[in-house]
Formats: structure tokens, sequence, C-alpha cells
């Protein structure tokens, strides 16, 4: 029997797919190339989660499933997967966790303070020994080279090692923002779409919505919830960096990873256009 779709479903995806058109049409994606990748997020999505218990998945299934033609089934699957390019930016992010989760390493007002490059006698903690419990893959000084390329650390004569607390937010590097986006906005509608499909525990999706407001107004809501996000932040990356700290020496790698994000948006009620939004 037909699954009958909800409106309400459809006006939900159809809403959320403005602003990944918006995106697109800035970046030269016309609709030809994002129907060419919806089709192979609906075929990832089928082949590899809508199997039948004690059954292999077949093309013909697949194309049941997602109304994607065989061919174009069979041709999906045997291209070669995308190469993963976020190794590096996902250890520079989880260095600067562990860097912000170690009190000592911190000044009276929260701020990062500097550390020695190498394991020194008057330092508990330096660059090295952090790069050491994060990677065995990745030489430290490879990675200290890649965060001065990047501009979040920089490096003293008296070879210490200063975090800049500007950098903590992507600036012009589009492909850190590009691998963030995907990160933050993927799992964002993997929690939404698990606590839609009606699935046990749901995840925390919270918000303040407000209208009647001046644009004067939201820059001081906006500077009070980047204070309260940093804030909860903080205290979510200290408890995540604590647990895995007591994993550093078991054989087996634990499985699971959270992510916990904010943001904050804001733009005009009625009649605006994407170019007189604002973004906070």
């Amino acid at each position: 029997m037909p699954i009958e779709t909800p409106e309400s479903i459809t006006h939900a995806i159809e809403h959320c797919l403005k602003p990944i058109a918006r995106l697109c049409i800035h970046f030269g994606i016309d609709h030809r190339k994002l129907s060419e990748m919806l089709k192979g997020a609906f075929v990832s999505v089928a082949n590899e989660e809508f199997k039948v218990k004690g059954k292999s998945q077949t093309d013909s299934r697949i194309a049941l499933l997602t109304g994607v033609h065989r061919k174009d089934v069979r041709r999906i699957l045997g291209r070669a997967p995308n190469k993963a390019t976020g190794r590096q930016l996902g250890l520079v992010a989880n260095l600067i966790a562990q860097w912000l989760a170690i009190p000592e390493l911190l000044n009276e007002d929260g701020e990062p303070k500097p550390i020695p490059r190498n394991p020194h006698p008057n330092h508990k903690t330096s660059f090295t020994s952090i790069a050491e419990a994060l990677t065995n893959d990745i030489h430290p000084r490879a990675l200290m080279d890649e965060c001065i390329n990047r501009g979040i650390v920089k490096l003293t004569d008296d070879d210490m090692v200063h975090l800049i607390v500007e950098s903590l937010v992507p600036a012009d590097d589009l492909d850190e923002k590009a691998h963030f986006f995907s990160q933050n906005i993927h799992d964002h509608i993997a929690a939404a779409e698990h606590n839609l499909n009606g699935n046990q525990p749901p995840f925390l999706d919270r918000f303040v919505w407000h209208e009647g407001l001046t644009e004067s107004d939201t820059k001081i809501i906006a500077a009070a919830a980047r204070r309260a996000a940093m804030n909860a932040l903080k205290v979510v990356n200290n408890q995540a960096v604590h647990y895995k700290q007591q994993h550093y020496e078991e054989a087996t790698r634990p499985e699971y990873k959270i992510h916990f994000g904010t943001f904050f948006y804001s733009c005009r009620t009625s009649g605006s256009k994407p170019e007189d939004d604002t973004n906070t």
C-alpha cells in the first residue's frame, strides 16, 4: 500500500529547501546538478538503511523505494565514494576543544593562555602533548604547521604557542566553512528527522522565536545569545573532553559521537529579500 505523505511534511521540506536553493544559485549549482545530488543521497540511504532483514539489497528494491531508475541506481552504486576531506579539520577542532577544556590553560577571563610547543618542566601541558593525545597518524609538527597556516595559532620567539581567539569563528576559508556547514546542518536535520519519525528518546531541539522587534533590538539580543551560547558550549565541551580522556588508553575506540551546537538568525518578518536579511 502506498505511503500517504502528510501535507505538513511536504510543506516543511519545501520550506527547508529554499535556503538550499539560494545557496545553490549563488554557487552556480543548477536544478540538474542538485537533482543528481539528490539521486545519490536517495540511493545511498536506501541502500544502507532500508534493507530487508535476511536479504541482500537489490537495484530493483532501491528503485522502488526512491523512484530513481534502475540504470541510475547501478551507475550511482558503481561510482567511487567521495574522499573524506574533513580529517585534518576535525583534528584541529578537537585540538582547540582540548585546549579550551583544561582549566589551567585559561586565564581569569576564560581566554586561552599560551603553552610551550614541546614538553617543558614548568608547564604540565604542551602543544605536542595535546597533539599526541589526539592522534598517532599525524606528527605534531605537521598539525602545528596546519594550525599556523590557517591562522589558528602563532608561534613566538620564546617557543610558546598562542591560540588566536578570533580564529575560533571561521573567517574567509571557504573549504572550512563548507565543511562545518555540512556537518552542522546534516546533524541538525538528522536530529529533527529522528524526532519527526517518533523515535525515542527524542533529541534536544529547542529554540526561542520572536517577532515585533527592531533591528537595534536584534543586535542587542544577538550579543546576549552569543554569550549564553559560548557558556553552554564550554560546559558541554568540558564534559566531552573529560570522558574522552578516560578512554585514551583503551584498546577499543568508543563508537559514539555527539554534536551540540547553537545558532542565531534574524531577518525582516515580511516583504524581505535575501539581501535584506541580517545574519548575526
